[in-house]
């Protein structure tokens, strides 16, 4: 089992630039609590100087690989775990506000484009868990964004967003407002992890284990 440290980046790399990982240096973080999942055929030297690497199956897109990290150390995991895609930086997923606030933060935080500290949307507060509403959140709204897909590994089993969420969760009760957080890009405390067990990663690994891009993988966006 691999040992990490009190906090943790875990990111993914496909032949895009990763050079962004160097300016953790100045925020604390080193090559031994970067942990890179490494799906390129050949694994470029650079990648080897930024962080451990471990090499990955091209599948799932950065879900999959969330699941190979909280399986492979569902009983040593650091305190903070930083949920990041490769290329976070070369699209519009954040903001360099927002993404410095998340890499400090000792609560859960989606690392979206909301305002750090406005109250809005899925702002976090550090004493709290729930987020203020905002309607472009609601269960039918984040569906439709969605869509029906009939591309899905389980299909016909699950045919959209609310199947997806009573087959994960083995649910029938759908929250009405459920935050989106484009990419998938979390701070997650280990308590937050742990609250499932380790068969629940296992399964949402599963779900994303058969494409590059699964239609699955954007099903884990919502928080």
């Amino acid at each position: 089992m691999t040992s990490v440290s009190k906090r943790l980046v875990v990111t993914n790399h496909s032949n895009h630039d990763l050079m962004w990982l160097k300016y953790l240096e100045d925020y604390g973080f080193t090559k031994e609590n970067i942990f890179i999942y490494e799906r390129s055929p050949t694994i470029p030297q650079e990648v080897y100087d930024l962080g451990k690497v471990f090499p990955s199956p091209n599948v799932g897109s950065n879900i999959y690989d969330y699941g190979r990290y909280i399986t492979e150390n569902y009983d040593n995991l650091a305190d903070i775990n930083i949920l990041i895609k490769g290329n976070i930086t070369w699209r519009t997923y954040t903001t360099r506000e927002r993404f410095l606030y998340a890499l400090k933060a000792n609560w859960f935080v989606p690392i979206g484009l909301d305002v750090v500290g406005n109250g809005d949307s899925n702002f976090y507060e550090p004493w709290g868990e729930g987020f203020y509403v905002n309607d472009d959140y609601h269960l039918e709204k984040v569906e439709r964004h969605l869509g029906d897909n009939k591309d899905l590994k389980v299909y016909p089993k699950i045919k959209n967003f609310k199947d997806f969420l009573e087959d994960l969760f083995i649910i029938k009760r759908i929250p009405e407002y459920i935050a989106f957080c484009p990419g998938a890009n979390f701070t997650v405390p280990k308590q937050n992890i742990l609250k499932y067990s380790i068969n629940f990663y296992k399964k949402m690994m599963l779900y994303t284990d058969y494409a590059p891009n699964p239609p699955e993988a954007h099903y884990f966006e919502p928080n």
